[in-house]
């Protein structure tokens, strides 16, 4: 990864605990290690690679680890982001089974104060365009975020673009028209040929949320709501 140049790693990883991985991840219990010892390997090569940890929080399947990766932070230079549960096709979504970015917030305060009166500091953003807010504790490596896509939205600032799986640009996770990028490439060899392309799907991107109201607008999009595979991560 190194010699290709690569130095931002954004890792997914739900839960700390191996017996809990197969439900969620749909792949086999030994492969936790393998994932946690690379994301150890690429944290011990911070002079080299910016590593991102992304745990989505599910209410009655892991806030009970909100603690734990906080702690992973105290000595790995790593950015642990706790993502609030959106709704896309084929994950089941249920606004009972969301934690608010609050109830996040509220969780690693209340595991920092009871480790000697730890509290994290909110952090200003790295840019106009981060999707994460950010808080740090004096002293330890590594920071927290959190994307707070459901109940605190940052739309106004995303400057975010994807290509599907299939080739298509999309302006927004939870948008339901796509631009093909395959097609215009197959006619024409130039990078002029994909500019109009690029530039009409960023000229319609919606000021909010894919132009839905809220999250449960969004979870009746049907088969509108592309996987995540699907979408490009």
């Amino acid at each position: 990864m190194r010699a290709a140049g690569l130095r931002n790693i954004n890792l997914s990883m739900d839960t700390l605990v191996s017996a809990k991985f197969p439900m969620i991840a749909r792949k086999p219990a030994e492969w936790h290690a393998r994932i946690l010892e690379g994301m150890r390997e690429v944290a011990a090569q911070d002079e080299h690679f910016t590593l991102k940890v992304n745990c989505v929080v599910l209410r009655g399947f892991n806030e009970d680890e909100i603690g734990a990766f906080v702690d992973l932070v105290e000595h790995q230079p790593i950015e642990v982001r706790f993502l609030e549960f959106m709704p896309f096709d084929g994950n089941s979504w249920s606004a009972k089974k969301l934690v608010s970015q609050e109830e996040i917030i509220e969780n690693f305060q209340k595991h920092l104060a009871a480790r000697g009166g730890l509290h994290a500091e909110r952090l200003p953003p790295d840019s106009l365009n981060d999707v994460a807010r950010l808080w740090k504790v004096p002293g330890w490596k590594g920071r927290i975020g959190v994307i707070s896509s459901m109940t605190n939205a940052f739309c106004g600032g995303c400057n975010r673009l994807r290509i599907t799986s299939s080739g298509e640009i999309r302006n927004c996770l939870f948008g339901e028209e796509g631009w093909s990028l395959r097609d215009a490439l197959r006619k024409e060899s130039s990078d002029e040929a994909v500019i109009p392309t690029i530039a009409e799907a960023v000229g319609r991107k919606y000021a909010k949320l894919g132009g839905k109201k809220d999250m449960h607008e969004l979870a009746d999009r049907g088969d509108k709501a592309l996987s995540m595979i699907q979408l490009g991560g």
